[in-house]
């Protein structure tokens, strides 16, 4: 059965044993995670996240945390669990329940706990390419944490570029080797995997679902043409894939089923009732090209997609050589990456954190097709007439050069450069939002809530004071204040009759922005000045916006 990167080993070679050689690979893995988690994190409080308080989309899974985690003593588990599986993405509610529990205090924990997702992708990489030489799996793994994707997994708290990851790996353990001989066991495990890593981000689960749907499909034609023809393994096929499909569809149930009605909701509201708010206009073939040449797939891959695609080119060509059955490998290969590049690419609306799903399989696949390239040239020299001995050291001296070069790039990219990060602040910027956050927070805890109810507060922007904050404080301070986020109106006054629902009015000038909505900060100021029964509370001027806050029925 053709095999996508993962080919046995000569004896002799660099391997040692098992339990030799993995120990050696895991401490690998968790030292080059800890050097970019640390590299990650500087950088994040110098330039990111961690340098202001939380910010979209980040504190609203910490948000979701801080309150699953208030209620869990009055819900119990099976309350809680219940509970959790309605929440926008559960993964994330426990990933911030997990760090705020770790670190108590602080919004590191989050971040960290994604350091740890980082590792585990490493393990899965492990796990991949396990039968090639030791070297060999090195060079994957120092070079897997060189492409940017890896550093803003650890500077985001969002599940996007986690899911990412984990499509990857699954897409990976579809492709790397055939599936119509695979166990009921292995099959069945395939399809649980899958499921768990689709659901990592719910609203994108419809995605990963047609992306590893249709990896599997094309891994099992293509073993059965490799075994003799359809017609002739049509039944193994069959059982194959309902053995995968079955524990797919029955753990997407349990973990979407309860929220699905939701889910498919807020899809359609962003895809359909917003779309015209998040478009950016663009014709069809800048968006094709956004997630691989296009200002996306330059910032998350770098020149890592001009090295996937050269080994890409290099296991076609070595592959010619050897034969119909390693074409058909790369084949099935090369079609999943181009199925995880279309489904982002031909959608309407595109951010940099809609591509994850690519920049996943497209780590995974420059690591299959690299070992799959050397154990190709490991099959091409046996054939010739050169010793074994010298065939060993030409092998070894390739594994050392590359993982040489995967070092020298780790050192001078990460040990000593600066890691970008997904969500740059200006110096400016961070100074506006820390200011404008505290003295609104220290405001607002001391208005008191009318006695009919909670106390609203209404935000025209997001920019310089993040409402899902202000909500956060409310909910680790345990206050009755609920927060209304009225950014996505098309007119202003749509968007000032939304804020004068509200007790508290937070209004923002028409600051040169790229986050959705109109700018009509300046018009909603001028409204709100003239407003019978509302009151200017505060006034904040920063070089880059201007803040109000008002009160209405005062």
């Amino acid at each position: 059965m053709g095999q996508a990167g993962a080919s046995r080993t000569e004896p002799g070679s660099a391997d040692r044993s098992d339990w030799v050689r993995r120990p050696g690979l895991v401490i690998l893995a968790a030292l080059i995670t800890a050097i970019v988690a640390s590299k990650s994190l500087d950088a994040s409080r110098l330039h990111s996240r961690l340098s202001v308080p939380p910010l979209y989309d980040d504190v609203a899974y910490f948000e979701d945390a801080v309150r699953w985690v208030n209620a869990f003593g009055s819900r119990g588990v099976a309350g809680s669990v219940w509970d959790l599986l309605h929440h926008h993405a559960p993964f994330s509610t426990l990933v911030a329940a997990t760090g705020f529990w770790s670190f108590p205090g602080s919004y590191v924990g989050p971040y960290l706990v994604h350091a740890v997702i980082v590792f585990g992708f490493l393990l899965g990489i492990i796990w991949l390419v396990r039968r090639r030489p030791v070297l060999e799996i090195a060079s994957c793994l120092v070079a897997a944490v060189c492409v940017p994707v890896l550093w803003h997994t650890i500077t985001e708290a969002r599940p996007d570029l986690p899911s990412g990851l984990t499509v990857g790996l699954a897409a990976g353990a579809i492709v790397y080797r055939g599936v119509l001989r695979r166990s009921i066991r292995s099959l069945a495990g395939l399809g649980i995997a899958c499921a768990l890593a689709a659901c990592i981000k719910p609203t994108s689960f419809p995605a990963a679902l047609a992306l590893l749907g249709s990896a599997f499909a094309i891994r099992l034609v293509v073993d059965c043409i490799q075994a003799g023809g359809l017609r002739l393994s049509i039944r193994t096929a069959l059982g194959a894939l309902a053995w995968f499909v079955l524990p797919l569809i029955a753990t997407t149930a349990v973990l979407i089923g309860p929220a699905l009605v939701e889910t498919v909701t807020y899809i359609l509201m962003v895809f359909v009732g917003q779309r015209d708010l998040w478009t950016t206009g663009e014709g069809f073939w800048p968006g094709l090209l956004r997630f691989s040449i296009g200002g996306e797939g330059q910032f998350g891959l770098h020149y890592w997609l001009a090295i996937g695609l050269a080994l890409m080119l290099l296991r076609f060509v070595l592959a010619a050589i050897q034969g119909s059955a390693a074409v058909l490998d790369a084949v099935v290969l090369l079609a999943t990456v181009l199925i995880a590049y279309a489904i982002p690419s031909v959608a309407e609306i595109k951010t940099y954190f809609f591509g994850a799903m690519f920049y996943g399989v497209f780590i995974v696949a420059m690591v299959l097709n690299g070992c799959a390239s050397m154990a190709s040239m490991e099959s091409l020299l046996a054939r010739t007439a050169l010793a074994k001995d010298i065939r060993r050291h030409l092998l070894t001296a390739g594994r050392v050069l590359a993982l040489a070069i995967a070092l020298a790039l780790f050192v001078k990219h990460v040990v000593i450069g600066q890691l970008s990060v997904a969500t740059p602040l200006s110096a400016q910027q961070q100074d506006s939002i820390r200011a404008s956050t505290e003295r609104l927070w220290s405001l607002l805890r001391d208005v008191k809530p009318p006695p009919s109810g909670p106390l609203y507060i209404g935000f025209s922007s997001p920019y310089p004071v993040t409402p899902a904050t202000i909500q956060l404080y409310a909910a680790q301070a345990r206050m009755n204040l609920v927060v209304r986020g009225e950014m996505l109106h098309r007119t202003a006054a749509a968007t000032a009759e939304a804020l004068l629902q509200s007790n508290i009015l937070v209004v923002s000038n028409s600051i040169q922005h790229t986050l959705v909505g109109p700018r009509v900060g300046d018009e909603l100021i001028a409204r709100m000045d003239a407003e019978k029964g509302v009151c200017l509370l505060d006034s904040m001027s920063f070089p880059d916006v201007t803040l109000r806050v008002y009160r209405r029925g005062c």
